[in-house]
Formats: C-alpha cells, structure tokens, sequence
C-alpha cells in the first residue's frame, strides 16, 4: 500500500431506512496509486458525487473502510482519524460543480488564502496563486470579485484554489462543465502534470466524455457499485 492515495473496500452508504431506504453506495471498492488520474462516469443517482463526498471525510459510509496514504481513515462504526478538518485542510483538494469562491474576496485572495491555511508565507502564497492563474487564463482577473467574472471563469478560479496549497489528493466533480473543449483539456492537462511531477492521486467525477482520453483509468458507476473500467 505504499505507493496508494485512496483505497476503498466494500464501501457502502445508506440514506433513510424501512420503506424509505435509499442505498447510494453498495460495496463499491477503488484503488487509486500515486500520480494517477481517474475518472468516475455514470448517469445522475448512480452514486458518484456520494462516493467523493464519503472520501472527502464530508458524509461518513455507513460501513466499510477508506485509506488515505496507507492510513485508516473511517472503518465500520465510525472515524478513525479525530482531526478530519485538518486532513482536508493539508490534503486533499476539492472542486465541486458550483465554484463557490468567497464573494468578499478577490480573485486573487481566494486562491491565496488556501495556501494560507496550511502556513505558507504570503508571499510565497501570492507567487503560486498568480502562477495557477495564468496557467488557467485569468490572472488578468486577479483584482475582480467573484461577482464580477464569469461562471467558466469562476470555476478555474475555484481550481487553482485546490491546487495551490499542493495536496496529495484531488476530488473533483465535474470540473469541466462549465468550461469549453480546449480549456477543458487544459485543466485535464494540468491536473495530469500535477499527478506526475509530485505523486498526487487525482479522481474526477465526470459526465465530460470529451475529456476521457486523458485520463489514466476510468471507472464507471451504476446503482450505488463502481463497475469495471
């Protein structure tokens, strides 16, 4: 397990019970190594967004087990971790459908700032931010509120932010959406680049078939259970 970023056993999540019971993830299993990047098709209601949100240490399975970097992170009964906003904070990076960026901050400072969090000098913090945002396309934004740009744009901005404090594991749902073919790829590209130079296990929940030569391993999700690529 040395050289794995997540691994899921059996994982499962109920919702309700009795006659309202709503199995969203049945025993789904996953492993992602470092410097892989894996996409999760499949259709609304197939479990995948839950699945993230589980791994994401956001809503605890209902049975199961998660590792992060070799370490137990949730087991049957409960998590094993006491600090789960710490692992977020310093490991993991979050791209969610909605950009949501702080409205009271610049651009610039919500990339910035979680950078921050995790104690890197603000200099420093500017340097990488400006430089994820010229990558992205909108550097020429970094003055502008979120309420001033648009929604293509506010969601690269939302990635730079997950990737500036250099976590170990991304989760992304649907991170292209809202972005055209060319800078689709380009956020694939990078994403892929970061998984390369510096380990990072990346998974990418998406409806984007455009975007899935890129990827190193696609899996796929109906009824709660993760399919054979």
């Amino acid at each position: 397990m040395n050289n794995e970023v997540v691994r899921l056993e059996n994982l499962r999540k109920v919702y309700g019970s009795g006659e309202t019971e709503v199995v969203a993830l049945a025993d789904a299993n996953m492993i992602l190594h470092e410097g892989e990047v894996s996409a999760v098709l499949g259709p609304s209601g197939s479990g995948k967004t839950t699945m993230l949100m589980c791994l994401g240490c956001i809503v605890m399975p209902t049975a199961g087990k998660i590792f992060i970097r070799g370490e137990e992170i949730y087991e049957t009964g409960g998590w094993k971790k006491r600090d789960l906003r710490r692992l977020r904070r310093e490991k993991m990076g979050f791209i969610f459908q909605a950009h949501n960026l702080v409205p009271f901050l610049s651009v610039l400072e919500n990339v910035v700032i979680a950078s921050e969090l995790v104690g890197t000098p603000r200099k420093e913090a500017e340097t990488k931010a400006m430089e994820l945002l010229d990558y992205l396309e909108v550097a020429h934004r970094a003055g502008n509120f979120p309420a001033t740009i648009s929604g293509g744009e506010a969601q690269r901005v939302a990635i730079a932010r997950a990737l500036v404090h250099g976590p170990s594991l991304i989760l992304a749902d649907e991170p292209t959406a809202a972005l055209d073919t060319d800078r689709g790829k380009k956020v694939v590209a990078l994403l892929k680049n970061l998984a390369k130079k510096r380990g990072v296990g990346v998974i990418v929940v998406t409806h984007d078939v455009r975007m899935v030569e890129g990827f190193d391993r696609v899996y796929h999700m109906k009824d709660g259970s993760i399919l054979d690529e």
